[in-house]
């Protein structure tokens, strides 16, 4: 009987190893197969912090020199040199649809950069620079050139489908359909004709190096945009905000995927558009869309 009993208790020590190793096998799949939400924090004045495998650029714009990711160059081209764009080349969950008729999970983000705006010579210089959300992967749209801001081709006035687009505009140069200022920072829902919601800034205040914080509220869709400008701390107050609560549903705004990023954009007036700094931050891990 002793040995019956010794028998059984071991049998079942190894049923329980065997369970505990099956469970410990799942967990570590499941482990791997979630992605955590994206965060980043790339300085491109220290090549350890970032990876150029995770940037994309379009158009005009350059790889890191110097400290400095220039969206447009600021040479001479005929009739106008291209738009120019710097992306994250991996797509980020703006939002999940696949919870099996729950209600939809919109993810909250937040993202910091200290950027500079220079013109070439002292005169009045264009056209600007905008972050923007659309759809991954990121594809500048052709003829963006000048007040398009990269953003949508030149004489179309909203764009549709993949060409949709979120984006916060600091904008230098005082466009015929813009607000009269010469500069404004904007947030633009799929047109730069007309921003859904503007302020105006003083004459040619988007200089030098300035440091902006966009966050988007994924609860109560409202997206705030701070600007801090030339010689302000951080710590600081901002200088100017703009804010707007998304349409709802977001759904109908964007896909479930998109690319994040950054745009610069001249026309016959020049400037450069440069990125010195950039952090993101997202609530929502990225979701398998095939399942």
């Amino acid at each position: 009987m002793f040995v019956v009993t010794m028998l059984q208790l071991l049998l079942l020590l190894l049923l329980l190893l065997s369970i505990s190793l099956d469970v410990s096998h799942l967990i570590a799949e499941a482990a791997a197969a979630a992605k955590p939400p994206v965060s980043f924090s790339f300085n491109f004045s220290d090549p350890s912090t970032y990876s150029l495998d995770d940037l994309l650029f379009e158009g005009d714009a350059a790889k890191p020199k110097d400290g400095l990711v220039d969206l447009t160059s600021g040479r001479s081209c005929y009739p106008y040199c291209p738009a120019g764009r710097m992306s994250y080349a991996h797509p980020v969950q703006l939002y999940d649809d696949t919870t099996g008729g729950e209600k939809v999970v919109v993810a909250s983000f937040s993202t910091r950069f200290t950027f500079t705006i220079r013109p070439i010579d002292d005169g009045i210089r264009g056209d600007g620079l905008a972050f923007f959300l659309a759809s991954y992967p990121s594809k500048l749209p052709a003829n963006s050139f000048g007040g398009n801001l990269g953003l949508i081709n030149n004489g179309t006035t909203t764009a549709f489908g993949s060409d949709r687009f979120i984006a916060v505009e600091f904008d230098t140069y005082n466009n015929t359909f813009d607000p009269k200022s010469i500069n404004h920072i904007g947030i633009d829902i799929n047109s730069v004709v007309s921003s859904l919601n503007t302020t105006l800034l003083p004459n040619f205040s988007l200089n030098g190096t300035m440091t902006a914080h966009i966050e988007f509220n994924g609860i109560t869709q409202m997206l705030v945009a701070s600007l801090w400008l030339a010689g302000r701390p951080w710590s600081a107050a901002p200088d100017y905000q703009v804010s707007l609560r998304l349409p709802d549903p977001i759904t109908s705004l964007l896909l479930p995927q998109v690319a994040v990023g950054f745009t610069g954009a001249t026309a016959d007036l020049k400037e450069l558009n440069q990125i010195m700094l950039w952090s993101f931050n997202s609530t929502l891990t990225l979701v398998n869309q095939g399942t």
